[in-house]
């Protein structure tokens, strides 16, 4: 019973976490745009609010977090749409927020992996 009362907070959390992430790595991105830099390290970000909504929502780690990355990418666009002139191509940027899904996703997996190797090694 407590984890369904955890699970809005949890979202919400999660949303304002993704978002805070999204608008800083987007910020580094164009930033960096102007420089001569080689892929974009900034995505490895995305890992930490994907790994956080895994730990708070332990019953559905994969599909909580891509909810929650999906309600940041949508809120974090609209901000930055709202506060920032746009510099990159619509398309560009839609293919930048995928990725940022993509490891968003793969922070929920490692934790999944991470409690799969802890349990196999209690037994």
């Amino acid at each position: 019973m407590l984890q369904r009362n955890n699970r809005w907070p949890a979202s919400i959390l999660g949303v304002m976490l993704y978002t805070l992430v999204f608008i800083y790595a987007h910020h580094f991105w164009s930033a960096a745009s102007e420089q001569a830099v080689r892929g974009q390290p900034e995505l490895l970000l995305f890992l930490l609010p994907g790994c956080v909504m895994a730990l708070l929502q332990p019953e559905s780690p994969l599909i909580s977090t891509l909810w929650v990355a999906l309600g940041g990418t949508l809120l974090g666009m609209m901000w930055l749409m709202l506060a920032v002139p746009m510099t990159h191509s619509g398309l560009l940027i839609v293919a930048w927020s995928l990725s940022a899904l993509f490891w968003a996703g793969c922070g929920a997996l490692l934790v999944r992996l991470l409690r799969i190797m802890l349990a196999m090694r209690a037994e």
